[in-house]
């Protein structure tokens, strides 16, 4: 009994700080309501430093940034709500319109059709979704081979045959897409420029030859680390170097 009541006593203070998030997230809600989007936007970003993260969090702060024309700053909530929920049809909207106040229109490079088609595939789901589909898909193939083995009908061992081997099949699919996805959530750097334009080097070094402009709401993808200077790739395939104070970790 006294081993369950200090471990209720454990719950108490994350109780308490999940509703005072709560509290929190109201407050800041009504203050976007009213209008008053900076205090909004302060107050969201508490939460979050507190540690209380979410897909709505996030696009409740790209929002309150939006509304202050502050694209950058809105670019990176909603691509941070993105890797959390990268099916939610707000987030990605809301996305789509701060890129359309980006001063640089960057085409992606074209890619084969079949790798286009999975790569928006594994998009579908985080890597904690791909992970339950997995597993999901782990306990049919097992219901399928008890089937198989208990069943005494022709048909039946046929079904749970079937099964067993469909569900294997798309759970070899379901952890290849989580594997990927998880590479590209933990291992994969991106970058939102905040710098309103500044001159991408060809080395990390101020004196080195310089390769193209960008300007603030840009999404970069960040390749490697020299010191204070950063190695970036657009998605047309431009390489070249930018110091990390310009650019926000999404």
């Amino acid at each position: 009994m006294k081993r369950l009541f200090v471990i209720a006593l454990l719950f108490v203070p994350i109780l308490l700080m999940a509703d005072e998030a709560s509290l929190q997230v109201e407050q800041a809600n009504q203050l976007y309501r009213s209008g008053s989007y900076q205090k909004a936007a302060e107050v969201y970003e508490q939460i979050l430093k507190n540690g209380f993260e979410s897909p709505v969090l996030y696009y409740n702060l790209g929002n309150a940034y939006f509304k202050q024309q502050n694209i950058p700053a809105a670019i990176l909530s909603y691509e941070r709500g993105k890797r959390l929920a990268p099916r939610d049809e707000d987030i990605l909207y809301n996305l789509r319109l701060a890129n359309l106040r980006v001063v640089d229109k960057i085409e992606p490079l074209p890619q084969l059709f079949l790798l286009e088609w999975w790569n928006a595939f594994v998009s579908q789901f985080s890597s904690d979704g791909w992970a339950f589909i997995g597993i999901v898909l782990l306990w049919i193939a097992g219901i399928g081979g008890v089937v198989y083995l208990s069943a005494r009908g022709i048909i039946l061992q046929r079904i749970g045959f079937i099964v067993v081997g469909m569900s294997i099949m798309f759970t070899c699919i379901a952890f290849i897409a989580l594997y990927q996805r998880y590479q590209a959530e933990h291992n994969t750097q991106s970058a939102v420029v905040f710098a309103q334009t500044i001159s991408i080097k060809s080395a990390p070094d101020n004196q080195s030859t310089d390769l193209f402009v960008l300007h603030e709401g840009v999404t970069v993808e960040v390749l490697d680390a020299v010191g204070d200077w950063r190695k970036i790739r657009l998605a047309d395939g431009k390489v070249g170097w930018m110091v990390l104070s310009n650019m926000e970790l999404i």
